[in-house]
């Protein structure tokens, strides 16, 4: 064993090539000399990486000799009966398939259009069931929803009074604020968490957009929104039952509905905020930046 630059023949404390471990040299700067004549013969042998620690002799000589794989004997009777065949894959077919790559494997199983489809709504069911066992932050478990005055939905909490609607979503440890998406117009509320949709769709009423907000405090997603038909503001020939709200969208599924003929007794006596302490925010409550009442806007995180 030496070194393969030229004019050197060093033979002790040599250091081999990390990539093809196939040549040595005796340092750094004959590396960089032989580099233009070495480097079209060096290529990684991902086989004789793999049988390293098991096998080193055989390695070596596998690097040696500049093999890639060494065929087993079901191989070889597998490549001769293809090539006597009168139908089907052919040898280099069959060649092709086992050692046409540095780790010869059988090729994938190929799906129609409709099986990827079923297969990829299965993984999404298991990836939302996961996401339904984890742990709850103490802060969202403590949120109390009164009942008949909103519901748990899994993925969210709401809640109302005769003045706003509350929309909880507890975020997965760790989330930023650029992974939260809330985009929220007058008629229509789309939430998403690391581009995984949480709820959207028509609002169940219309909301005053432009003095609705949204924040994240604790972990948790908190979303305010101002009715815009609330008691001390009916629409024409409405009363106060009117403005009760039984989701927070019109598609939402019955776990999110509250399933009431009528308001229950509470709503009446819930809070509420009358037309200049609703504009001004009897509770502090952060402006949306630029909002405005009508135009679908995407809402920048308040916190």
């Amino acid at each position: 064993m030496h070194c393969h630059t030229a004019n050197c023949g060093a033979r002790t404390n040599l250091l081999r090539c990390s990539r093809c471990h196939s040549v040595h040299f005796c340092g750094v700067k004959c590396q960089k000399a032989y580099w233009p004549f070495h480097r079209l013969h060096c290529k990684r042998n991902e086989f004789a990486d793999a049988m390293e620690e098991a096998d080193p002799k055989f390695a070596t000589w596998m690097r040696g000799h500049g093999k890639l794989a060494v065929l087993k004997d079901d191989e070889v009777d597998r490549l001769e009966r293809a090539a006597q065949a009168a139908s089907g894959p052919s040898r280099a077919e069959v060649m092709d398939s086992m050692y046409g790559r540095l780790e010869p494997k059988p090729a994938g199983p190929s799906f129609s259009a409709e099986e990827l489809e079923r297969m990829s709504e299965a993984a999404e069911a298991v990836k939302a069931s996961a996401r339904r066992a984890l742990p709850c932050s103490k802060a969202y478990a403590a949120i109390d929803v009164p009942e008949g005055m909103g519901s748990d939905a899994g993925g969210y909490k709401w809640r109302q009074s005769q003045t706003h609607v509350e929309v909880f979503v507890s975020l997965p440890p760790g989330t930023s604020r650029r992974a939260v998406h809330v985009s929220l117009t007058s008629v229509s509320l789309e939430v998403s968490v690391e581009e995984r949709p949480v709820l959207g769709g028509t609002l169940w009423r219309e909301v005053k957009a432009d003095e609705s907000t949204w924040y994240i405090q604790d972990g948790i997603l908190e979303i305010v929104l101002l009715k815009r038909h609330r008691r001390g503001n009916y629409a024409d020939g409405e009363t106060n039952a009117t403005t009760f709200w039984y989701a927070v969208t019109r598609n939402a599924g019955t776990d999110a509905r509250l399933a009431l003929e009528h308001p229950p007794p509470g709503y009446y006596s819930s809070h509420w905020e009358g037309e200049g302490a609703a504009r001004r925010g009897a509770q502090p409550r952060r402006r949306l930046p630029g909002a405005r009442a009508e135009g679908a806007q995407t809402l920048v995180p308040a916190c």
